[in-house]
């Protein structure tokens, strides 16, 4: 099983080398926030600047990273759907696009 703090650095380094490696330096992790569920972790993080202003058009678009147990590589939920029932359907198989995975 995946630790939290295993979680945190795969998540961190999905956002720095993919996700937004143009604001490499901005992301900010808050593993405090940490959800584990029986599929894999959801990671909470957020931008430097968004911390700083409270500028809304500083924060991320979604500020969740999904690292799943299983070694999967970490992507972001669907933002359609809360995270927990993301998770849910991942866990249960009912996630349509895990087929093709």
């Amino acid at each position: 099983m995946l630790s939290r703090n295993g979680a945190v650095s795969a998540a961190l380094d999905f956002l720095q080398k993919e996700a937004y490696p143009d604001r490499a330096e901005s992301v900010v992790m808050l593993p405090e926030l940490g959800i584990d569920y029986p599929y894999g972790w959801a990671v909470r993080f957020d931008f430097k600047e968004h911390i700083e202003t409270g500028d809304r058009a500083q924060a991320p678009f979604t500020s969740v990273v999904i690292v799943p147990h299983d070694g999967s590589d970490p992507h972001f939920p669907p933002t359609n759907l809360p995270v927990e029932k993301y998770m849910g359907l991942r866990v249960s198989g009912d996630w349509p696009s895990q087929k093709g995975q």
